[in-house]
């Protein structure tokens, strides 16, 4: 069966369309079902660095994954990176992410991705 040019587009736009919503997948090591252990409101600090100027106590790796799901679609950003961190930090009881790294690239099962993690950390007045 040959598929002409229109055909072709009608096919691409088509699966753009049922794509829909769901543009972007997430991935961490921490599991979504994880009790939120800090509100949903609550301040949580991104840093590339240490934050030497606040005492803080450790908890723990966070590692997260944005990955867009068809070609058609914008890479995954650093500020979406940093959502996913945010998100995950709470689920821990996190207050500050420390020590970010970014890496983005196309993977065997992504048009593109952008990874994040660092240390989580509960900052202590």
């Amino acid at each position: 069966m040959k598929l002409n040019k229109f055909g072709f587009l009608v096919l691409a736009v088509g699966l753009s369309t049922l794509s829909g919503c769901s543009t972007y997948r997430t991935s961490s090591n921490i599991p979504s079902q994880t009790a939120s252990a800090i509100d949903k409101t609550s301040q949580v600090i991104i840093s590339e660095g240490d934050i030497k100027d606040r005492n803080y106590e450790e908890i723990g790796p966070i590692e997260v994954s944005v990955k867009k799901l068809t070609v058609f679609h914008k890479d995954p950003t650093k500020e979406q990176a940093n959502e996913a961190l945010i998100e995950k930090a709470r689920m821990v009881g996190a207050n500050a992410v420390v020590n970010v790294s970014y890496k983005s690239g196309v993977g065997l099962t992504t048009w593109g991705y952008m990874d994040a993690k660092g240390t989580g950390v509960k900052i202590v007045e």
